[in-house]
């Protein structure tokens, strides 16, 4: 197996420079703007975006880029690099620090590199598929919590709550702004779990890697393996433990 440590070594370094320019915006002039889906989007996202793409193409001539706000290629087979350049850009121009950058490394549609950084507590998540998760260069390992004794986070706006009807189901729910920041949460063994219908291939690229190098799992609603090969929403990232009980708390509050 491919050891990727250009790759990692890439990744880092460009999750660094990126974290810079989250923290310069983040108190400043955003210049934000609204999308066609309604979502916003900052001068912090454009200008990472872009760092990604002329540091990546400038690496990896080879490779292709998948950015929230620009691309290089399509999804596909091969080697794909899949960026959320501030994953929780409403929490980003809230004030709310709850937002990350996420850079995935993904081969024929298998993640096999996933960095992220929190820039404001200065916590880089590192993971390389089978060699294990990483924050700050210490192991990480999920909980073995069950779901009755463990929080699940769900969501992104609490609007959320009142349209999917299995979040009433989960035992100990909360919601906040971040799909990655709620993954690292479950790898890091704060959180057993965390739901999300939005959630996309931009949001779990690197996550992924992250939460089951730390011995967790992580599928699509129905339970089935993610594939990055096409766009996806809707996910379910777990402990392991309490995964089939999510899946079937989701199940029948949908049937």
């Amino acid at each position: 197996m491919d050891s990727y440590d250009n790759e990692l070594k890439a990744a880092i370094s460009i999750a660094r420079h990126a974290g810079d320019i989250m923290r310069t915006y983040f108190d400043g002039d955003q210049q934000q703007e609204t999308k066609e889906d309604g979502s916003p989007v900052t001068i912090a996202d454009k200008q990472i975006n872009r760092l990604v793409i002329e540091q990546l193409s400038h690496l990896f001539p080879e490779d292709g880029v998948i950015g929230e706000e620009a691309s290089t290629t399509t999804h596909g087979m091969g080697r794909k690099w899949i960026c959320d350049p501030v994953d929780g850009t409403k929490a980003f121009t809230w004030g709310v620090p709850t937002a990350m950058f996420s850079l995935g490394f993904v081969v024929d549609g298998e993640p096999m590199v996933g960095v992220v950084y929190d820039p404001f507590l200065d916590k880089l998540y590192t993971a390389v598929k089978g060699k294990g998760s990483y924050c700050n260069a210490q192991k990480l390992a999920v909980s073995s919590d069950g779901l009755q004794n463990g929080v699940v986070a769900v969501a992104s706006d609490v609007k959320e709550i009142t349209r999917l009807p299995y979040i009433r189901t989960i035992p100990k729910p909360v919601t906040f702004s971040g799909s990655i920041y709620k993954s690292v949460l479950v790898a890091r063994g704060r959180f057993v779990g965390f739901v999300e219908a939005g959630s996309t291939d931009h949001d779990m690229a690197a996550a992924q890697v992250i939460v089951e190098e730390a011995g967790g799992r992580v599928t699509n609603l129905h339970g089935k393996p993610l594939d990055y090969s096409a766009p996806f929403a809707g996910v379910v990232v777990s402990n392991g433990v309490v995964h089939e009980a999510l899946l079937e708390i989701i199940t029948v509050s949908t049937t």
